[in-house]
């Protein structure tokens, strides 16, 4: 499995942290999914309880994303996201 930690956008154009996850071609869809929700619950365990973004998923074939829905969507609330998450992916 491969991680890429990116600042993605929102389709309203706001920042998106997010990590995403690509598995081998043929991985079960319930691996890939297993997969998300293991990672999106470590996102919010490391999420500082001072923030206020929601932790969400999205799955497709062989990969899938763990993305931060921004509460105010400033620079610096994004920045905080990417810098969180960057250090949970190592």
């Amino acid at each position: 499995m491969t991680k890429i930690v990116s600042q993605g956008e929102s389709r309203y154009g706001t920042p998106e942290p997010q990590i995403a996850i690509r598995f081998p071609k043929g991985t079960s869809y319930r691996v890939v999914k297993a997969a998300l929700h293991k990672l999106a619950a470590d996102v919010e365990l490391a999420t500082p309880a001072s923030e206020r973004w929601c932790v969400n998923t999205d799955d497709f074939n062989e990969s899938g994303r763990v993305y931060l829905e921004l509460a105010d969507a400033t620079p610096a609330e994004a920045a905080r996201g990417m810098a969180m998450l960057k250090a949970l992916v190592g």
